[in-house]
């Protein structure tokens, strides 16, 4: 497939100003409310936030329009929905027109969400900076042989995405440590928290208004809540086990879900067995019952098995209303994290159904003190977990990218003097030594030299004062965004390319190769690189200039340089 974002080196660069926020952003999102789900929640409180901060945001997702849609929202009619992911044919269409009638400066993807594939196959979407937003990986049972298939056909275009994308934002460090995609990628990945909007005096009028109707708690002396789809991985069935025998305690569980029949047997067994076991399965609640919920408990629990619970958006809602939390310590999950971040209450191990016993025992004893640890939850909600925090942040990495076409993000010093850009690229151990002295010798050029041996990274030593790129996970594609980035910096004066051997003046070290096929082999060719093997190494930078480059860039997102 032709790959129209190479540029030849005297074409004008797309460009995004570092120091001007992007305008036009165009979400691309799975579904939106009134749909329910911590996703949709978010991109609409995000989507209000950035309009808000006049920033021009619109969005394309899933579902059919509704009346009261305002313009800037276009929802696709789903036909079918084939294991768990939404199939919209008019999608593709769709997003073409919403990106050639919006020239969006930015493409806000949220994953996981297979409809953000469209945009691979779109030149239009391509020569726009891509932002990707990793609400979660796609966990797959090890059981489920039918989502394992689908799964390898979804991850290569999952990684095509991945690499395109010019940011990657995580929404935990947990989650962004442990997710296996995302690893690859670290080098451009930032962690940013969720947010909510406050709530506003409305809000909580309303759950006012709803608390006299609801009328489901009794006189029992700790309540506790948990809200969400009734489905395996949020292990509701260690909650109800855990509240079982104990009298002075009432169990709400709002949502519905698959799970809703075995969850209804396990209350009977408990009943039977334990004698008593006050629980109920409320179902669907409104927004306005959701809050009322949230005011009249005692505290809050989220007691989720999986990854699945990225990072337990729900948690802030009960810190909002100053209720302290009880979450599953879930590695490679954010809830421990936001619980731990904001001091709201304590984690336990994930189905073990003493320990969570032991934390409703807990709560029980310092019922005096739950009023005081909500108080301590809702400061850390306002503090830390707002959309208006998380807008901010996700503005500034706006800033600091810039199109796939550009690739890395370097800025070049203000007073610094034209120098030609010399890029060798090595393909034995030993050219290392020379290449150094070679760098002594003229102190005019700039060397950028590309390991392409294959061989572990060299010795440190051997790298003294020279700019060092390996052939890493990011493929040939972003090394030659990088030359070509650097080549059009005003402070180089000229580029060559060449092989190490062809630069230190060595012949006959290279074997013979075939014509080279591809488009981009073909524009490397033209430039005198030659034989290249792909590798997948860390991406580093060495040698004064290139550093300083990079330093001054580190502090934002863009595609991140580890500099050593």
């Amino acid at each position: 497939m032709r790959r129209n974002w190479w540029r030849r080196p005297g074409a004008e660069p797309l460009h995004v100003p570092p120091e001007q926020t992007p305008q036009r952003v165009l979400h691309v999102g799975k579904f939106y409310p009134p749909y329910r789900g911590g996703m949709e929640s978010f991109l609409a409180d995000l989507i209000e936030q950035q309009r808000a901060n006049g920033i021009d945001a619109r969005a394309v997702v899933h579902g059919d329009p509704l009346p009261d849609d305002p313009p800037w929202l276009i929802r696709v009619p789903v036909q079918i929905t084939l294991v768990f992911a939404p199939i919209a044919l008019g999608f593709p269409l769709a997003l073409h027109r919403a990106i050639r009638a919006f020239k969006p400066d930015v493409l806000h993807l949220h994953m996981p969400n297979n409809a953000a594939f469209w945009a691979l196959i779109m030149p239009a979407a391509r020569r726009v900076a891509w932002v990707t937003h990793w609400h979660s990986d796609v966990l797959i049972s090890q059981w489920d042989r039918v989502l394992q298939l689908c799964y390898q056909i979804y991850r290569p275009f999952e990684t095509k995405l991945l690499r395109q994308s010019a940011a990657i934002l995580a929404t935990s460090p947990p989650y962004m440590a442990a997710s296996v995609p995302l690893q690859r990628w670290l080098f451009k990945t930032l962690a940013i928290p969720l947010g909510l909007k406050p709530l506003h005096q409305e809000v909580l009028e309303q759950a006012q208004a709803e608390a006299p109707q609801l009328q489901l708690w009794g006189d029992a002396r700790l309540r506790v809540l948990s809200v969400g789809r009734l489905t395996y991985y949020k292990g509701f069935d260690t909650l109800i086990s855990a509240v079982a025998g104990f009298a002075d305690v009432q169990l709400i569980i709002a949502g519905e879900g698959e799970q809703r029949k075995e969850l209804e047997a396990l209350i009977a067994r408990e009943r039977a067995q334990q004698g008593c076991a006050h629980v109920e399965l409320l179902g669907q609640v409104s927004e306005a019952q959701k809050h009322a919920l949230f005011n009249s408990c005692d505290i809050f629990a989220l007691a989720s098995r999986e990854r699945t619970e990225a990072f337990g958006l729900v948690l802030i809602e009960a810190m909002q209303h100053g209720k302290p939390c009880i979450a599953s310590d879930l590695d490679g999950s954010g809830m421990s994290w936001v619980v731990g971040q904001s001091g709201s209450g304590q984690c336990y191990a994930p189905d073990q159904v003493q320990a969570w016993k032991e934390a409703i025992r807990q709560a029980l004893a310092a019922k005096a003190q739950l009023a005081e640890r909500g108080l301590a939850a809702q400061q850390a909600a306002d503090a830390y977990f707002t959309i208006g925090q998380c807008e901010r942040r996700i503005a500034e990495v706006y800033a600091s990218i810039r199109p796939a076409t550009e690739g890395l993000p370097i800025l070049r010093p203000p007073a610094a003097a034209a120098r030609p850009l010399q890029v060798a690229v090595v393909q034995q151990a030993a050219q290392w030594p020379l290449l150094q002295r070679w760098q002594a010798a003229h102190p005019g050029s700039l060397l950028l030299c590309v390991d392409a041996s294959g061989q572990r990274s060299p010795d440190p030593q051997a790298l003294g004062g020279l700019a060092y790129v390996s052939l890493a996970e990011l493929g040939w594609s972003d090394v030659v965004a990088l030359i070509q980035r650097l080549a059009g910096e005003q402070v180089l004066s000229a580029l060559s390319i060449r092989a190490a051997a062809d630069l230190l003046g060595e012949t006959g070290s290279e074997p013979p190769q075939a014509a080279p096929a591809g488009i981009w082999q073909r524009w490397l060719a033209r430039r005198g690189i030659r034989h290249l093997q792909l590798g997948r190494t860390a991406l580093l930078l060495r040698g004064e200039e290139v550093a300083a480059w990079a330093r001054a860039r580190h502090a934002l997102v863009g595609r991140h340089l580890f500099v050593r």
